[in-house]
């Protein structure tokens, strides 16, 4: 049996951000990383084929995250760092059939098509409604419904949500997936008065409106995909990773812990990060702490396909002139939406070509998820042809199926993470990180990493 200060266990982002980190913060300390899969990258991937470029996962982060940047700078990606390009600043959502540009600043707004005049007066209304008197867990949907009324929930936020989380807003806490908007309501009363405080912040400071640390942030990738991210791990920390090493189980042995792995190896460690997923996760303490392993169980997964396209680009009517598009619920298709992903990244499809990546899935209820590859791009096809007047069959076809595909923070999540900190902080010298738990983007992974690495 070997003998180290810190095991990582899962070798995603969040797993190799931590050992990025630790190296750099404790330098004295012997670190290993063990991934159950034969490659890096969890989530993360790219392929290629044709001259197409294609994410298995995310697609990108926001470059908002001065984390994650410094990331980049420090692993001297920063040459290969490729925001997306002008266009992908329009947006559009499918209402009766037809896509609609998202209004990006109030005076677009008043003038949108997106909600009807009801609506968008609904909407302006919001600085004069109360906020709760108690700290109930609501839903994303119930706290929309509320400050913007039911057509801008069902319209606006609904999308919006399905694109992030690949849910439904009905279901998920407000206070997890959107704790800065639930602190803007509950700072300011309003979610207008907090922009406009916000905004008259930023121009005290000089913040020119077009800078990257906007609240949004540009979707940001690297030179040939976010596998280059990646590959700069494993070749900088390669000799402390060990994959195709899938553990079994986690005991204590006096200070400290014992893993078990599938193939019958050891590793003793005085410290343990467990950056793999939280149903993972789970299986593995189960000997450790039984509440530790009931919490992380608890936590639910939202099952998704992506399917990409490429398409000459003469078969495509609309003109893609922009990010993509979110559908409601209420539009009745089979689709999430649709990311134009040639439209937004230089070098994602051969010239002349186009590439669509479009998200099938929801909470898990829809039976949609199990259909087979054929027919899912079947009624992929069917959906992208008539809102974009697409004539003919694809010429690049992929599916990527993810059966645990994004966390889902269903109300009284943040209950689930004190119950999981109470237990961690018990056992002493263990620590999780990854999607699972306070963000879903790489962004959130990256930011949980560090501060990991600064408490191990």
């Amino acid at each position: 049996m070997s003998k180290t200060d810190v095991v990582i266990l899962g070798g995603g982002i969040s797993g190799l951000s931590t050992l990025h980190f630790l190296h750099r913060l404790k330098p004295h300390l012997t670190i290993k990383l063990f991934e159950a899969k034969a490659q890096l990258g969890g989530i993360i991937g790219t392929e290629f084929s044709g001259g197409y470029r294609f994410e298995r996962g995310p697609n990108g982060f926001l470059d908002k995250e001065p984390l994650t940047i410094q990331l980049c700078e420090e692993l001297g990606l920063n040459d290969k760092l490729r925001r997306v390009n002008e266009n992908a600043g329009n947006r559009y959502i499918l209402r009766k059939g037809r896509l609609r540009k998202v209004p990006m600043s109030p005076l677009k707004f008043l003038t949108s098509d997106v909600l009807s005049i009801k609506g968008r007066m609904r909407v302006l209304f919001e600085p004069f409604v109360s906020c709760p008197k108690n700290s109930v867990d609501e839903s994303v949907h119930c706290f929309a419904m509320r400050r913007i009324g039911q057509e801008a929930a069902d319209y606006l936020v609904q999308p919006i949500v399905s694109g992030i989380y690949g849910s439904s807003a009905d279901c998920l806490s407000m206070q997890s997936s959107f704790p800065a908007m639930k602190q803007m309501e509950s700072e300011y009363g309003s979610l207008i008065k907090a922009a406009i405080a916000k905004l008259r912040k930023a121009r005290a400071k000089g913040k020119n409106k077009q800078s990257s640390d906007r609240p949004g942030g540009k979707l940001t990738s690297f030179e040939g995909g976010l596998s280059t991210l990646i590959s700069k791990f494993n070749d900088i920390y390669g000799q402390q990773i060990e994959t195709g090493m899938a553990a079994r189980s986690i005991t204590k042995i006096d200070q400290d812990f014992q893993i078990a792995f599938n193939n019958g190896h050891t590793e003793r460690a005085h410290s343990v990060v467990l950056a793999m997923p939280a149903y993972e996760a789970a299986k593995i303490v189960s000997g450790l702490s039984c509440s530790l392993s009931t919490a992380l169980s608890s936590i639910s997964y939202v099952p998704l396909a992506v399917v990409c396209f490429g398409y000459p680009a003469q078969a495509v009517e609309r003109r893609l002139d922009g990010f993509g598009f979110l559908v409601p619920l209420k539009e009745n298709r089979q689709i999430l939406g649709s990311i134009w992903t040639s439209s937004i990244f230089s070098g994602t499809a051969p010239k002349g070509r186009v590439l669509f990546r479009t998200m099938v899935g929801d909470d898990g209820n829809s039976p949609l998820i199990n259909l087979t590859d054929a027919e899912l791009i079947d009624l992929v096809k069917i959906d992208l042809g008539e809102i974009l007047g697409i004539t003919g069959n694809p010429e690049m076809e992929r599916v990527f199926r993810w059966v645990h595909g994004i966390p889902l923070y269903r109300t009284g999540h943040d209950a689930i993470l004190t119950s999981i900190e109470g237990e961690l902080e018990s056992l002493g010298n263990i620590y999780i990180t990854g999607n699972a738990y306070r963000g879903v983007g790489i962004n959130d992974c990256v930011k949980m990493s560090h501060r990991v690495a600064c408490s191990v």
